[in-house]
């Protein structure tokens, strides 16, 4: 791994035992030790500081018993206070707002020969806000984009300020509350790098616009272009304005690097990333750096990972991935959602029950013009499940909002759910499953079904998935197939899905990965940080 500066090793805890906030149960109550019969009397500090506890909303309410178990003594020691304001002061590391924490009153001195409740409780305030943002992330996914149903596992705030309390060393206790997971690690060296990256200048000018650049062709947008790939791979590439091989390995390099088909030609994707700006890419950083908190908390030995941006699927088994495969998602028109859930069961064989928006949308105004359109292997059947025959019904009388029919596809090779589908049962009826429109699997771009996710190689995925729970999981597999009918297979041990957007990270080999934001979402995420006051640091203009 590079290290520029903010090594890994001063993220992670140093010892072998978790900080406390992270070892107490979101509902631990913390109690104040209570002696029958005796009444507490508390100074006029030391009420006071109850009082704005209790006054000062949710979270310091929730602390207050903290407090009271330690007869309401200050906290915020010299030491503890001095590594809280270094920790609050350099929160843009992280790609956190500065500005959201207030660090006036918490660089004044406590008052001597006695408790500054004031000053108690804005250490405090700051320092559980700063704490929540650092390991759970600044943001409400869901107040910034609908399709963001993510929940982030926030941690409890009296958990969070017992462990300071307890902690001899406030300053790992304070690194240790970020992620951990290398996908974040090696995103903050991924930003440094950028920053001082434009510090330096960026990558030089820009390829002008023009018509596709081929292998053999000759001219200045070739110099051009050789010019910005040597800035980009810090490599001496010469000045020829020759598309010569040496710069076909490159722009394949490249095209890897950015999900691009590794064709060796410069077509209009490969030049817009080829000309994206250092400052855009540090913005991909900072809203995935943002994502990953969102998803700090154990993942699941083996769990399944969906990046719609990068239009792949993994199975994750140890923290290796022993599967991948690309993946079509959702048309724009019909965003695919990110969200978390568990696989429970695979359908082999499945019948397509059509939903109604496709049904009244896509197929009614086909059997107008030909009651016969949809093929034999779709049923049209009445809401009570009788089955009847197209061609005696005058398609014509019905509307998108009086279509009484339903719709379904028997199994077989032409069904639009291919062979096998992979269940996780939520509200949004999305699934992962294979598809007999094979051809969508080439192209950079796979934006094209109706939500689903749709999967190259399903039959691999399905193997993968029954490995633990049969010793012949390909024969297994191959057995159910050829039955020919609908069969559901349980996972003994349901796994772990997330449908995530990763649109920036560091692969296994210390290569950057970036994708385009083919939802908008990172925009959002992004302009959603600005409000509260993320920038792009000293390097911004």
């Amino acid at each position: 791994m590079r290290s520029f500066g903010l090594t890994a090793a001063a993220l992670l805890l140093t010892t072998t035992t978790a900080p406390l906030w992270a070892q107490t149960p979101i509902a631990t109550s913390i109690e104040a030790p209570a002696v029958a019969g005796a009444a507490v009397i508390l100074s006029p500090e030391a009420a006071a500081l109850r009082d704005a506890l209790l006054s000062g909303g949710p979270d310091l309410a929730a602390v207050e018993v903290v407090y009271a178990a330690r007869d309401y003594a200050p906290i915020w020691t010299r030491m503890k206070a001095a590594s809280l304001t270094a920790a609050l002061s350099s929160a843009e590391r992280h790609g956190l707002p500065v500005e959201r924490y207030d660090l006036a009153p918490l660089r004044a001195e406590p008052t001597t020969g006695g408790l500054n409740h004031q000053r108690e409780v804005a250490m405090t305030q700051a320092f559980l806000t700063y704490a929540r943002d650092v390991n759970s992330g600044v943001l409400e996914p869901r107040r910034v984009d609908s399709d963001i149903v993510v929940s982030p596992k926030r941690p409890d705030p009296a958990a969070l300020l017992e462990g300071m309390a307890e902690t001899p060393d406030p300053i790992n206790y304070l690194q240790a509350l970020a992620p951990s997971h290398r996908h974040y690690t090696d995103l903050l060296e991924e930003k440094i790098r950028l920053e001082r990256l434009i510090a330096s200048g960026g990558w030089g000018e820009r390829i002008p616009d023009g018509g596709t650049l081929r292998p053999g062709d000759a001219s200045p947008r070739v110099i051009a272009l050789r010019a910005r790939l040597e800035a980009v791979f810090e490599t001496d590439m010469g000045a020829g304005p020759e598309y010569d091989e040496t710069l076909v390995d490159f722009v394949t390099s490249f095209q890897l690097r950015h999900g691009l088909n590794d064709d060796g030609v410069v077509g209009p994707k490969t030049l817009a990333a080829i000309n994206a700006n250092p400052g855009d890419r540090l913005k991909q950083v900072l809203v995935n750096l943002e994502r990953q908190r969102w998803l700090n908390y154990e993942r699941g030995s083996r769990h399944i990972y969906v990046n719609q941006a990068d239009f792949s699927v993994q199975v994750i088994d140890h923290g290796e991935t022993t599967f991948v495969s690309r993946v079509v998602i959702g048309k724009n028109k019909h965003r695919t959602q990110e969200f978390n859930d568990e696989m429970t069961h695979m359908v082999v064989n499945p019948t397509w029950h059509v939903p109604r928006s496709i049904a009244t949308e896509e197929m009614l105004p086909k059997l107008k013009a030909n009651p016969g359109a949809l093929g034999g292997s779709m049923q049209i059947m009445t809401r009570g499940g009788t089955r009847v025959n197209p061609q005696l019904i005058d398609f014509t009388q019905f509307t998108q909002s009086n279509f009484p029919f339903l719709v379904k596809q028997s199994p077989g090779g032409a069904n639009a759910l291919g062979r096998v589908k992979f269940m996780f049962p939520n509200q949004f009826n999305i699934y992962l499953h294979d598809t007999p429109a094979k051809n969508l699997f080439s192209r950079d771009a796979r934006a094209y079904s109706h939500g689903c996710v749709r999967v190259q190689k399903p039959f691999e995925l399905a193997e993968v998935l029954l490995a633990p729970q049969t010793e012949d999981p390909k024969g297994v597999f191959e057995r159910y197939l050829g039955g020919g009918r609908e069969r559901q297979v349980n996972l003994e041990q349901p796994v772990p899905v997330y449908l995530t957007y990763q649109s920036a990270w560091v692969d296994r080999f210390g290569v950057p990965q970036y994708r385009d934001d083919i939802y908008g979402r990172d925009g959002r995420v992004f302009e959603a940080l600005s409000q509260l006051g993320v920038t792009l640091g000293a390097v911004e203009g």
